[in-house]
């Protein structure tokens, strides 16, 4: 079997087949309705004018957090991002039928850095809470084009692939690749959520320690924790008045 690593370094992505059960699959599920029930859909094409967005789930339940810290999915962001990493968003985007196919885009966008970077800045995973099929949105990547500069896609002759997995399954994807949710042809709505990482000295998408409420994170493991902010990147960044964040946190 290949190195899931060599696989996403040579690609741009990798998928984990059903990495968490069924079981898994249907406590995030329920856990997950009280806070799409009469949610509007999304407020743009970008975000989808037929899509439910719910943010900030970091601090939305332990279910959500679990997923965050699933083992396969931290042992390989443990081998490609640098040390210190953090979990810079996690969201769920659910597709209903009839929603386009999103514009391509990267998800590191906004870290100005030139193209292509020497290490990879950021990880974004897509956990399939439902099977993802060609007709259902399933993810399209185009592999290989983590590696490019400033190409976009519209001035490059390159295929793209639709990431078809079974509910359970994760796409774990370099944060520079090129991709974008496929059209929902089909009759039924697919979902997933997305936790993204991101290198310890660049900012995170959602403010995190906002996100999860001071007395949530106090109950928290030590690497959850650490994985929204309570954690230090060497030297010395990330301290609040001189000391170690997780220290306001002991004194609380």
């Amino acid at each position: 079997m290949a190195d899931p690593v060599e696989v996403f370094q040579r690609d741009g992505y990798v998928i984990l087949e059903r990495a968490i059960d069924r079981a898994a699959c249907d406590e995030l599920i329920a856990a997950l309705a009280p806070f799409e029930a009469g949610r509007p859909m999304g407020r743009n094409s970008f975000e989808g004018l037929r899509s439910h967005r719910v943010y900030s789930l970091s601090g939305k339940g332990e279910p959500f957090l679990r997923l965050a810290e699933q083992p396969d999915v931290i042992a390989l962001a443990d081998r490609i991002l640098l040390p210190n990493y953090l979990l810079s968003t996690e969201q769920s985007i659910r597709l209903h039928p009839g929603e386009a196919a999103q514009s391509w885009h990267t998800d590191d966008a906004f870290y100005l850095t030139p193209r292509p970077h020497a290490h990879t800045l950021a990880i974004t995973v897509i956990w399939a809470i439902e099977d993802f099929t060609a007709d259902n949105g399933a993810t399209e990547v185009i592999t290989g084009s983590h590696r490019w500069g400033d190409d976009h896609p519209a001035a490059r002759v390159a295929a793209s692939v639709a990431a078809v997995m079974p509910a359970g399954s994760a796409l774990v994807f370099d944060a520079a690749l090129w991709h974008r949710g496929g059209a929902n042809r089909s009759d039924r709505p697919r979902l997933i959520i997305t936790p993204q990482y991101c290198a310890g000295w660049i900012r995170q998408l959602e403010n995190m320690c906002l996100a999860v409420p001071a007395d949530v994170a106090e109950s928290l493991p030590e690497r959850a924790r650490e994985l929204i902010g309570y954690s230090i990147h060497p030297p010395f960044m990330g301290y609040v008045d001189g000391t170690h964040p997780k220290r306001l946190l002991r004194a609380g």
